[in-house]
């Protein structure tokens, strides 16, 4: 499943940036003399951004990379040195 979407999302990172690239020639050719804002470029990367680490989170997913034992999401419980208490009969 993690492959199937991997795949999908760096086809669909391809498409997005292409068509960033476009976008972005469009806006210099139709801004004329006015100058382009910054905050421009911030929107229209933000969607290439986020389809970005969803295909590298699934491209770690498919190769298996260890994750560090602390970012882990179950960490394994530490054994106990001390016993509850015993009952003494």
């Amino acid at each position: 499943m993690h492959l199937l979407l991997a795949v999908i999302l760096t086809l669909f990172l391809a498409l997005q940036a292409s068509s960033l690239l476009v976008v972005l020639r469009q806006r210099r050719a139709t801004a004329g003399g006015r100058g382009r804002r910054r905050t421009d470029l911030l929107w229209t990367s933000i969607p290439v951004v986020i389809v970005l680490f969803l295909a590298t989170r699934s491209w770690v997913a498919v190769f298996g990379l260890a994750q560090p034992e602390i970012a882990a999401a179950v960490t394994p419980a530490e054994p106990s040195s001390v016993q509850g208490p015993v009952a003494s009969r």
